[in-house]
């Protein structure tokens, strides 16, 4: 493995696994410092906007004035995220965290690999720059699975801390952990080569094509999504009365799982086609999704969730390494932050939709119909780029 991927892998492994704890141990902290409820919400959905437009940021800052500067910039970002958290009890400082964009929203949620947020599109691009084409899909695997892996850690770090220690001094050893975990991660993007930019931010053009169909594909599949996995969990309590103990266990093996999952995308990828391989296994998924509703017992429920959950993340080093072949060298970060974009709100779209459908009591509908809106996203992969083996 070239040195500056062996340090894109290593920075995002200390990133990630404070990251493994910091989604849920943040709302349970603001609320012990006496922030109320209804401003705990306020802050995520700053936080998310926050996040968003760096997302788009971080992209195009890239291609004009270097990956690796920018990509250093917001690993001091997350540093000072943490830093706050560990030594600031001020209330009001704390939440202006929200505004950073570069801490609880930067997880990637089961499959996506934690640390992705506004950092992914310039790890991408940087992978890709410093890769074969042929080396990308198994390189984007190891990124993945040494991420979630993190992540995993992580979150086992957090259960014995918390199990061990009362929450005044537990929540106080975790941020201060992943501080000091945090200037690991900069101290691994400061070794990666300087890449030089473009020198000035433009929209992509030679790019737009392809950058206009994966965020077409995308955006559909992500509406389905946003409208099951963020309340699958209340539909698996209020469906089965399943434990929030068996919950957890499932997301526990479910990132295990998934870990594993990404290191053998390339291998797949090489029996059956990179194309293909997207359309099948994300069919497949789309699927899995749709037997949910119908699961008679928590364990069939749990075993189609797992099934699903493995389908669809292992593509996701082949679709990023289908937009680095289709996406011009010079506009591989922003466009990899325009895609980001488009899936990341039309899955905020599906959330709201399907928080109307569990409002009304149709929680077996909104999951179904979530499942068949997924659907779009495989055919349109396979519609867009049908030919690209062909081409290859």
């Amino acid at each position: 493995m070239e040195a500056n991927i062996r340090y894109i892998v290593l920075s995002r492994i200390f990133r990630s696994l404070p990251l493994g704890y910091m989604s849920f141990l943040v709302p349970l902290y603001l609320h012990r410092i006496g922030i109320p409820t209804f401003l705990i919400g306020i802050y995520f959905l700053i936080a998310t906007i926050s996040m968003s437009f760096l997302l788009v940021l971080s992209g195009f800052l890239g291609d004009a004035y270097g990956k690796r500067n920018i990509l250093l910039l917001l690993s001091i970002l997350f540093s000072l995220n943490l830093f706050i958290f560990a030594f600031i009890k001020i209330p009001l400082i704390v939440f202006l965290t929200s505004v950073l964009g570069v801490g609880t929203a930067s997880g990637g949620g089961i499959g996506g690999g934690a640390g992705g947020g506004p950092f992914n599109p310039l790890q991408t691009a940087l992978i890709a720059d410093y890769s074969r084409p042929e080396e990308r899909t198994k390189l984007y695997s190891i990124n993945f699975a040494a991420a979630t892996i993190s992540a995993f850690a992580g979150g086992l770090i957090s259960d014995l801390i918390t199990t061990v220690y009362p929450p005044s001094i537990s929540y106080s050893l975790l941020f201060t952990l992943g501080f000091i975990i945090s200037l690991f991660s900069i101290f691994f993007v400061y070794l990666i080569d300087k890449d030089r930019g473009t020198g000035k931010i433009s929209i992509p053009k030679a790019s737009f094509s392809s950058i206009s169909k994966i965020s077409i594909a995308g955006g559909l599949g992500s509406i389905g999504l946003g409208m099951v996995m963020p309340l699958i969990p209340l539909w698996f309590k209020l469906n089965f009365n399943a434990t929030e103990s068996e919950i957890s266990y499932l997301y526990s093996i479910s990132y295990g799982l998934v870990g594993i999952s990404f290191l053998f995308a390339d291998r797949i990828e090489k029996i059956i086609g990179r194309v293909k391989s997207i359309s099948t296994l994300r069919g497949l998924s789309s699927l899995l999704l749709l037997l949910i509703p119908f699961s008679p017992t928590f364990l069939i429920a749990s075993i189609l969730f797992l099934a699903r959950g493995v389908t669809y993340t292992v593509t996701i080093p082949m679709r990023q390494s289908l937009a680095m072949d289709v996406f011009s060298d010079k506009e591989r970060a922003s466009g990899t932050s325009i895609t980001g974009l488009a899936r990341r709100i039309p899955y905020g779209l599906g959330s709201l939709i399907s928080g109307a459908l569990f409002s009304a009591g149709l929680f077996a509908l909104s999951i179904f119909l979530g499942g068949v809106i997924s659907l779009f996203d495989p055919l349109l992969y396979y519609i867009f780029f049908r030919n690209y083996e062909k081409r290859e």
